[in-house]
């Protein structure tokens, strides 16, 4: 019995064990079921929790793109606005310097050139204050047409000065567009003309392929109160654009729906002067792409976890049945639970490998799971995103020792951020900076990487009563995003920087274009050259104020017009003209001398020539025409050739009138000679032959005298004369030389300056003058002398030496004007030529005008003749001024031929001469020897056996001449008189030098010579 109930005992006992162990497996069963859908759970609220964060920050992503593209737009859409400011200014100038009609009809290649120097401007037009354009970069097409119902026009009606339009279509090669519009106004303010600037969609299409966009994006630059100015992508032709609704306020975001109904993130920034606002529209299916590829990746992976997980559960509580099953049979136990250990071991690894397949689901996604027990302050970390705080994951932390990990300067917001979290104030969400690896190592820590970004969100947990007891979030590793961010920030500040930069190059640029302009237009106008710009074809572009002022016109109607057509033309030079534009157009150069009108219709002759101006592609752009007045100067030859052509002539008569007198002095001698040898009672025929003989000597010598005065080598006795008293005396001689039919009137006022001029020849002077008057009027008429003291105008009466007025200075004017036929201006031309004459054989010599001429040249003063076919004739004689007062005029003495005595040495190279003169000196009582040549005087003079009282040579010998002979003799023979007899006039030295002769001498004459030749050598 006691063997039985022992064994009973242990029976029982052994019995209930098995019981026991398979009651305690299947609880161990159901626990780890409990345990796997408690962690499927939490695993599924993290990745959840993930996805929804991921997505956060991916719309965040996509807001904050949206935001810096409609920032960028406005930025170049301001810079754009400012071009077009600029390049209305520019506008202005050109109206302000051509006005609006010159610029518009004749300038238009200069707004052409405007518009296609900047980019940015597709065209640009001038209205003026009714709508008309007036001006275009197209061409003159458009010119008087009406656009005063324009949307760009009508609004400036209303007052303002700038106007943006909505969008505009005009033709299908010009597409999409909208317009920046400028008002002038006048001093009452109404509108007297606008500027508009056409901005194409090519400029907004550019910006939209500088950034890339997606598919369902939209660009809009749009007025405040909604009114789209432009947009991308351009709708179709003919489609109207719709007004969105005024956005609130000039920046922001919203989310709206497409016409297409897709959602869109919109977000809008205004340009700094708020005169458009720029919308960036981007599709909210395109920014959630990637979240959705990274949601199906990575969804994918979580259920894999999860069905792995599944499958251990299903696992785990077979075997916890199977385990219960073997351990209620005794014979199955010891096999059994060796069989559920193994299933143990085998459910602990599948678990260990969901939770690693768990965590390269976190690795993934980037994303750290965290727990803060605000109770003891301890963190619970899991995620490799921790492993860059330098923070062991997996295990609890201090909060102090995570605070460490965070960059210095942002642990306050950190802080004051989960402050405000645990308060309730606010959900947790925020980015900071890990600490640099110096700042953050701690015990037991790791180091942190540099310049990475963490952003952390979280929820609170509280208790029942509200208290706050854990924090339940993820961190995610957004260093990608931030430098993404800070790369967006720094090329928006580049291309910021740019702007500015070729806005302020722009700037420059057009102050050194007004500059570089201004410069030009003084140069251009401050010639006294006629000078302009031309277009290839002839068209005139510009012209100089000297231009101009030629023919009295302005620039606005000259501009636009042919230069052939040119007021200054006249029809002659036309042909001319054009075919000098045609070769100066093809490269060459032209340069010719032609006539232009003057705007009193005077004709000039200039000096013109045209110059191809060469672009940088070697093309001819321009051409330059320049004219030089040339008038004066081809007067200045035309008299220079005059007065060489009466040098020579003057010359040519000098030698002939030199000659003649020698031939007058053997005619008159011998006459003189044959009437003394005829004794004191000649028989009357001989008398009156020899009257008539001497009398056409005589008149020979006149001729002779005049020729002289031609040639200017007179023999003049200038001195201080009374003009009006010269008159006085003259009046009954000029009466009678005027003839009955003709009535004369002098005018003389008393009181004027004398003139420095030899009367005698003065006198003679005017004697022709008057008789040349009356000679023009055969049939009667009126002959006026008038005298007065006047400044000659310029050309006439040059400076001479040795005379004190000049031509700036007043001079004596006599004036002798006729009524007759008058000159045309081939006579006129020819009227002092000496010979040169249109009366009739016999009627004239042809010498008076030529005489005068000489006079007044040999006076230093001037000779001038205004005529005219049917006017009469106004011969002027110019006299200068004497320093002296006037002498009284009085006859010339009665000459009385003395008788003297001694020896007299004649020097002649003309036999003729010669032998008469040897005659008349023999006839006063004078022995005489004679020489034909100063050599063979000097013989003479060495070889006399007695002294000779005088000589008298002649001026002009071969050899040596007279001059050169009275030098040889005062050298030589000191004392003796010498007297020089010539034909010529010139300058005569003052003082104790040869005594002077003029040829054709009498008797008398050369008495006094004599006379005086001894008396001085008797002093």
């Amino acid at each position: 019995m006691a063997g039985r109930s022992v064994g009973q005992p242990g029976r029982g006992q052994g019995g209930q064990v098995p019981a026991v162990q398979g009651r305690a497996a299947a609880r161990g069963g159901r626990w780890l079921t409990l345990s796997l859908a408690a962690f499927a759970l939490t695993a599924t609220w993290l990745f959840a929790a993930t996805v929804l964060l991921d997505r956060q920050s991916t719309l965040e992503q996509g807001w904050t793109d949206a935001e810096n593209t409609a920032a960028l737009l406005a930025q170049h859409t301001d810079r754009v606005l400012r071009i077009a400011a600029i390049t209305a200014e520019r506008v202005e100038a050109l109206l302000d310097r051509h006005g609006m009609e010159e610029l518009g009809e004749r300038r238009q290649p200069l707004l052409a050139a405007l518009a296609a120097s900047t980019p940015e401007v597709s065209k640009l037009w001038i209205m003026d204050g009714q709508g008309h354009v007036a001006g275009s970069s197209e061409g003159t097409l458009l010119l008087g047409r009406d656009y005063s119902n324009r949307a760009y026009f009508a609004p400036l009606l209303q007052g303002g000065r700038d106007h943006i339009s909505g969008m505009l279509f005009s033709r299908p090669e010009s597409g999409w567009y909208f317009t920046w519009s400028r008002a002038r106004r006048d001093e009452t303010g109404a509108l007297s003309a606008a500027i508009v600037i056409a901005i194409g969609s090519a400029d907004i299409s550019q910006v939209a392929a500088g950034l890339a966009l997606g598919p369902g994006a939209m660009l809009r630059l749009s007025r405040e109160d909604g009114t789209v100015a432009m947009q991308w992508p351009v709708p179709p032709v003919g489609l109207a654009v719709p007004a969105p609704d005024p956005l609130p306020g000039p920046i922001g975001r919203r989310e709206d729906t497409a016409a297409d109904g897709s959602r869109r993130l919109v977000a809008w920034s205004s340009t700094p002067g708020l005169a458009l606002v720029a919308t960036a529209a981007m599709s909210r299916d395109h920014v959630l792409a990637p979240f959705h590829a990274r949601l199906l990746r990575n969804g994918l992976l979580f259920g894999a976890s999860i069905a792995i997980a599944g499958l251990l559960a299903i696992a785990a509580l077979r075997a916890a049945r199977r385990e219960g099953q073997a351990l209620a049979s005794a014979e199955e136990r010891g096999s059994a639970l060796a069989f559920a250990l193994a299933e143990r071991e085998d459910l602990l690894a599948s678990v260990q490998e969901g939770e690693a397949r768990l965590r390269l689901a976190e690795q993934a996604g980037g994303i750290g799971l965290w727990d803060w027990d605000l109770r003891d302050g301890r963190l619970t970390l899991i995620g490799d995103v921790f492993l860059a705080w330098g923070l062991r994951i997996r295990r609890r932390v201090s909060t102090r020792a995570a605070l460490r990990a965070v960059h210095p300067q942002d642990r306050p917001a950190l802080q004051a951020a989960l402050d405000a979290a645990v308060r309730g104030d606010a959900p947790l969400d925020i980015e900071f900076r890990l600490a640099p690896p110096s700042t953050s190592r701690g015990p037991g820590m790791r180091d942190a990487e540099p310049d990475r970004w963490i952003g952390v969100r979280a929820e609170v947990r509280r208790a029942i009563g509200g208290e706050a007891r854990r924090l339940l979030g993820i961190a995610l590793d957004v260093s990608a995003r931030r430098r993404e961010a800070q790369a967006l920030t720094e090329a928006n500040a580049i291309l910021e920087r740019r702007v500015a930069e070729r806005t302020r190059a722009l700037a420059d640029a057009n102050a050194r274009l007004r500059e570089g302009e201004a410069r030009f237009r003084g140069i251009f106008d401050a010639t006294f050259q006629f000078i302009g710009l031309l277009s290839p074809d002839g068209t005139v572009l510009e012209t100089n104020e000297a231009l101009l002022r030629l023919v009295g016109t302005s620039g606005a109607s000259i501009a636009g017009r042919k230069s052939w057509e040119a007021p200054w033309w006249p029809e002659e030079e036309v042909e001319a003209v054009r075919a000098a534009i045609r070769q100066a157009a093809e490269g060459g150069f032209v340069r010719r001398e032609a006539r232009m009108r003057a705007a009193d219709g005077s004709i000039i002759t200039v000096d013109f020539s045209i110059k191809p101006v060469r672009g940088e592609d070697g093309i001819v752009s321009l051409l330059v025409p320049e004219a030089r007045d040339v008038t004066d100067l081809k007067a200045t030859q035309a008299q220079l050739l005059e007065a060489q052509k009466m040098e020579t002539l003057g010359r040519l008569t000098g030698g002939v009138a030199h000659d003649f007198n020698n031939l007058l002095m053997a005619v008159l001698g011998n006459l003189a000679l044959a009437r003394k040898r005829l004794g004191e009672a000649p028989p009357p025929a001989v008398i009156r032959h020899l009257d008539a003989a001497t009398l056409g000597a005589e008149r020979g010598a006149q001729l002779t005298q005049r020729l002289l005065a031609f040639a200017r080598r007179q023999d003049l006795r200038p001195s201080a004369v009374d003009l009006a008293a010269l008159l006085a005396n003259l009046r009954d001689l000029i009466a009678r030389s005027a003839g009955p039919r003709v009535t004369v009137a002098v005018q003389a006022p008393a009181g004027l300056p004398p003139a420095l001029v030899d009367p005698h020849a003065l006198e003679l002077a005017l004697i022709n003058l008057v008789v040349n008057a009356r000679d023009a009027m055969p049939d009667g008429g009126r002959i006026e002398v008038v005298v007065e003291e006047a400044t000659p105008p310029q050309g006439v009466a040059p400076p001479q030496a040795g005379v004190v007025p000049h031509a700036a200075a007043p001079m004596l004017r006599i004036a002798v004007s006729d009524t007759g036929h008058g000159m045309d201006a081939t006579t006129l031309a020819r009227a002092v030529e000496p010979f040169f004459s249109t009366k009739g054989p016999g009627q004239g010599t042809g010498l008076g005008l030529s005489m005068v001429h000489g006079l007044a040249h040999q006076s230093g003063g001037a000779f001038t003749i205004d005529s005219a076919p049917g006017q009469g004739t106004t011969c002027t004689l110019w006299l200068p001024r004497s320093g002296a007062p006037a002498l009284p005029l009085a006859a010339a003495p009665e000459v009385v031929a003395p008788h003297g005595t001694g020896r007299v040495l004649l020097v002649d190279d003309e036999p003729l001469v010669l032998d008469s003169t040897a005659a008349l000196i023999e006839e006063l009582g004078y022995e005489v020897a004679t020489a034909t040549s100063g050599e063979a005087a000097l013989a003479v003079l060495d070889a006399a056996a007695e002294p000779f009282s005088a000589v008298v040579t002649d001026f002009a010998m071969p050899g040596m001449t007279g001059a050169a002979l009275a030098g040889r003799i005062a050298a030589l023979h000191p004392g003796l008189p010498v007297i020089l007899a010539t034909g010529h006039a010139g300058p005569w030295p003052e003082g104790p030098g040869p005594l002077r002769l003029a040829k054709p001498y009498s008797l008398a004459e050369l008495a006094m010579a004599l006379d005086s030749a001894l008396a001085r050598a008797a002093a």
